[in-house]
């Protein structure tokens, strides 16, 4: 475990927590769409999504100057709230949209390793 964690192939652990028991009945995707695309206004951006507790992941997706947020939140009304409070006032933020989950079903941090122990074809 050492070997792999000095090589960096283990960055850290974590406990996985029933988001459901803690009261966070809601997971959101938000689309959020940039209203300018260069790298000091998208870095702004990211810097921004960074700092919101509520989003669980974010990821800057293939289509031009957009982000990909996973959200979680109580319930919808704080949802709404939120998003008007804090998503779409985000730096350089045109438009959201949102997808809601509607029952999860998968949901897992464990990464396929098959290939590091098989040969190519």
């Amino acid at each position: 475990m050492r070997a792999a964690e000095e090589a960096g192939f283990i960055t850290g652990y974590r406990a996985e927590i029933n988001r459901h028991k803690i009261g966070l009945g809601v997971l959101a995707f938000v689309r959020l769409d940039a209203a300018r695309n260069n790298g000091d206004v998208l870095h702004t951006l990211e810097e921004a999504a960074r700092k919101i507790p509520e989003a669980v992941s974010c990821h800057y997706i293939s289509s031009t100057g957009t982000f990909e947020l996973q959200v979680v939140n109580r319930d919808l009304n704080s949802f709404s709230q939120f998003a008007r409070d804090v998503l779409i006032n985000l730096p350089n933020v045109n438009d959201l949209h949102t997808s809601f989950s509607l029952g999860e079903v998968k949901a897992s941090s464990a990464l396929p390793l098959g290939h590091l122990t098989c040969p190519a074809p």
